[in-house]
């Protein structure tokens, strides 16, 4: 690494397998790293699944507790003492929906010239009552106060986070959740070798799913659709690809059930692109997303989608490929919309490329746009 790299410190709750995680490795990977380097500052000092990659490609990991494990005060004098002992950092990214305030505050006072705040999802379970639509006006008062730059997945995440007047005002910048085209372009070759690696059944309709098991997955409610399914006689195999608290709770459930042969729960994936060969339709019911990085793997891959209308219509890339249902629809009305997907014809795979490009999926390209929040004037990524 030369003497004129600059580092950008990026701030995440951890850095395993979620969706912005997966879109900024996406953009690490791409760019030119003599260039710019990434550091990380997360809330958990466990092992996570993409460490090793980021001390592989020359980045830095470093801890500080979560606002809900210290208090905002020390957190912030936390956050900038890391900022001044492991800088200069050319600008701090804040990932954390609304502690990224606090980051900002943090950046600010240590004297950091590009403070971004990054929205990467549509809801949170406090927003509902008086006490959450509270603290929200708080933390979007802090943002804005604080932060140099306003960024966003979609205009739905920009919403929620930094509200409509932001928005109007064009003060959010767009950066669709990239991922590398090249990876998903291919056709189904290689299913049957995909599902023998996997342990996936080679006679079924497979329905897909990917994502951590937590609350706004719904990962309860796939399992009754299997359970309805089965009833029915479909002859299906559900795959749950991911991990997360709530798996040990979605595994007994499915033992319940008597769900034993018709869930697969596969884990972590390291290589989605495979995986998703092996998959006949994907099922996303989460009851809030932003702009979730593995439906634009979907319908990159030519997955029929059938998703909740939880998730904002921003993720329809306009492939005839999205099904949206309410999750109040009964389980006869989501499965039959499964098994109709199934049976579609799948768009051409140079279409969808062209079409994704387009509207701005291509981490290669996005390293640009990227790099002129940081502005910094690298040349486009690898």
């Amino acid at each position: 690494m030369n003497n004129g790299t600059q580092r950008v410190l990026h701030i995440f709750s951890g850095m395993n397998r979620g969706g912005a995680e997966t879109m900024l490795m996406n953009l690490y990977r791409k760019m030119d790293r003599t260039q710019v380097q990434f550091d990380f500052l997360t809330h958990r000092n466990d092992p996570c699944a993409y460490d090793e990659e980021i001390l592989s490609l020359g980045g830095r990991l470093f801890y500080v507790p979560s606002i809900g494990r210290t208090n905002p005060i020390a957190f912030v004098r936390n956050v900038k003492q890391i900022i001044q002992e492991k800088g200069p950092f050319a600008a701090v990214h804040a990932h954390t929906d609304f502690q990224t305030g606090f980051i900002a505050l943090a950046a600010r006072l240590a004297d950091v010239p590009v403070r971004i705040c990054h929205s990467h999802s549509t809801s949170w379970r406090a927003r509902s009552s008086f006490l959450g639509r509270m603290q929200l006006f708080v933390f979007r008062r802090l943002i804005t106060s604080c932060a140099t730059t306003l960024c966003a997945c979609g205009e739905d995440a920009g919403r929620f986070l930094f509200g409509e007047a932001k928005l109007k005002q064009k003060a959010v910048h767009l950066v669709p959740n990239g991922i590398d085209l090249d990876l998903f372009s291919g056709d189904k070759t290689g299913a049957e070798h995909e599902k023998r690696k996997r342990g996936i059944a080679a006679d079924r309709l497979i329905i897909g799913h990917i994502g951590r098991f937590t609350e706004e997955k719904n990962h309860v409610f796939l399992l009754r659709l299997a359970a309805y399914m089965k009833e029915r006689g479909t002859d299906f195999q559900l795959v749950l690809a991911g991990d997360g608290p709530l798996r040990p709770q979605i595994e007994e459930m499915a033992e319940n059930l008597g769900l034993g042969d018709n869930v697969l729960f596969a884990g972590i994936e390291e290589r989605v692109h495979e995986l998703m060969k092996a998959i006949d339709v994907f099922v996303m019911p989460s009851l809030y997303e932003g702009l979730p990085v593995v439906l634009v793997e979907a319908q990159a891959s030519g997955l029929p989608c059938v998703i909740s209308e939880g998730i904002t219509e921003e993720a329809d890339a306009g492939l005839g490929l999205i099904k949206r249902l309410s999750i109040g629809e009964p389980p006869e009305e989501w499965a039959a919309a499964v098994l109709q997907a199934a049976a579609e014809q799948r768009p051409d795979k140079g279409h969808i490329r062209r079409i994704l490009g387009r509207l701005g999926y291509d981490a290669k390209e996005n390293v640009g746009v990227v790099m002129k929040l940081y502005n910094m004037n690298c040349e486009k990524g690898q």
